[in-house]
This record gives structure tokens, sequence and C-alpha cells, in this order.
């Protein structure tokens, strides 16, 4: 549920990029910069001298590293993608996923975790069903498509884009069939909110404040707090007014364990818009209550 919870407009603005202070055009040689070791940079070896030679750059030269730390994970993704060559295969764009974001979306794919869905998009449907070769608007082959794995969807999809998909497209196509919103998640980056979904760590860092789990199926999800947050205001209770509003969303609180805990009632995966209502309330609380 949760690494699709950022569909709400909420988050279509440039949170991910508060932080990023340092562009690429400003970034300057500096000697610090000459001498990072490995453990300086964000992403693998592989990952940073891929980003380097598309900055224009050579491979080995540290010279913008720290503006490559602090560019937003999508535009990451996108100049990494760049190395692949100008058709990309689906095994590629997952690699690349994997590679930015560390989010296995093989696992995902293999263990079938994620949305229940009926049915993809119109457009994805209409591909797949072309790419068995029917015609875009039968529905004899329908079942056969919804049996099969995300990732022989996705690279079916592909092929029929002739490998020409953007970054851009690429990730809407993950969040439509795996339901893992990459451009939420370089969103929230560093909002402080640690989420837990697909069966592993979507976002994580010692220095959040929240921390949101669902279940493998998104029918679930629970709120607490982390030991962080203890440690910056000295309880571990999450703050009344926070939990009163989610109590009005229909969460349950459980006193014993400290979390709030919401389960979908029609025992399908949450609806999108609810999603966006949660991590903007989270994310709203942490704004204007803990990064000022």
């Amino acid at each position: 549920m949760l690494s699709a919870i950022v569909t709400s407009v909420v988050f279509t603005g440039g949170v991910g990029n508060v932080f990023a202070q340092e562009t690429l055009a400003n970034a300057k040689p500096k000697t610090e910069q000459m001498q990072h070791h490995k453990q300086d940079t964000k992403y693998s070896k592989k990952v940073m001298e891929a980003i380097r030679v598309a900055l224009g750059e050579g491979a080995k030269s540290t010279q913008k590293d720290s503006a490559i730390n602090k560019l937003p994970k999508t535009e990451v993704m996108d100049y990494y993608l760049v190395s692949f060559g100008k058709k990309l295969k689906g095994n590629e764009i997952r690699r690349a996923v994997e590679e930015v974001f560390s989010i296995d979306l093989n696992t995902v794919s293999k263990k079938d975790y994620g949305s229940k869905l009926t049915v993809y998009s119109n457009d994805i449907m209409e591909s797949l069903r072309v790419s068995l070769k029917e015609a875009p608007t039968s529905k004899l082959k329908d079942e056969q498509i919804m049996s099969m794995t995300k990732n022989e969807v996705m690279d079916r999809y592909i092929k029929e884009r002739d490998y020409a998909l953007s970054g851009a497209a690429s990730r809407l196509l993950i969040n439509s069939i795996y339901g893992v919103n990459l451009q939420g998640i370089s969103n929230l980056e560093y909002m402080q909110i640690a989420i837990h979904s697909k069966g592993q760590w979507i976002i994580k860092s010692d220095k959040d404040l929240f921390m949101l789990k669902s279940s493998l199926d998104d029918v679930d999800v629970s709120i607490s707090t982390t030991s962080y947050f203890k440690e910056v205001t000295g309880s571990d209770q999450l703050p009344a007014s926070l939990k009163n509003q989610f109590l009005d969303m229909g969460f349950t609180y459980i006193e014993e364990t400290n979390l709030l805990y919401y389960k979908e009632p029609t025992g399908k995966s949450i609806p999108d818009q609810f999603k966006g209502q949660v991590i903007g309330l989270l994310a709203k609380t942490v704004a204007s209550q803990y990064q000022k």
C-alpha cells in the first residue's frame, strides 16, 4: 500500500528537492571531493560512474559527487538509465530501480506482493492483448493476462512499445503494475517517515520519526513512532492530535503496542485516495512540528 500512497497531489511538488540546495550547475571542484572514499557516495560504484559519465564527467571523477548525492532519486534513475542505451528492457529498468531505490521488483513479482487487481489500466490491457495476438478491445485472454507475473506484464508492455519508454513512463508503468510509486518515494526521501511495504523497506533512515507498515496485499496498515521519535521528544507515544485525526479516519488504536491500525472493510487493497490522506497527514505533521 504505502509505496503507492503518494499518488496524492500533496507530493506532486518538490518535497524531495528541499534538501538538494547544491545543484549540478553550481557544483564546484573541492579538494575534499577529490578525496572522497566509497562510503561517502550515496549509491554503488556502478551507479556513480554511470551518472558521472552522463553528466559529462570522467567515470572516476568525484567533482560532482556531492551534488549527485543530493539529487532526487528519480533524477538519479533517469541518469543511470542512460547507461543502458536508447532501448530499455524490463530487466534493465528493474535493475535500475534496485540500484537506486533498493527496491527489489523481482521479489514483488515472484511472490505476487502488492495490490490485488482484477484488471490493469486500459493502456496496459490493450498492449498485453496485442502481445497475445488479440485485438486491443478483445477480452478473450484477459484471464491469462491477469494470471501472468508482474514481470511478464511489464516485459510484454515494454516490448509492444519497442523498448522506448522514458524514465518517467517507466515509473508510471511500475506504479500501475507493481503498486510501487517511485515518484512518491523519491519525494518522501527526507520526510522522516519509514515505510515498509511489499515485504521490504521502501524508505528507512536513522532519523525517521514515524513508521508505516502495510500487509503484503495492501489490505491493512499500521502506524507507530520510532526510537528516534522518543530520542527527540522524550516519549514514544503518538501525538494526541495526530492520533485523534487517524481515529476519525477509521483507525483503531492498540494501546498494548502503541500503534494505530486500519484494515480496509471491503477486504480489497486500500484505495489510493485514502492512502494519500494517510501519508499527507503524517508528512504535514512532520513538516509543521519537527522540521521547523
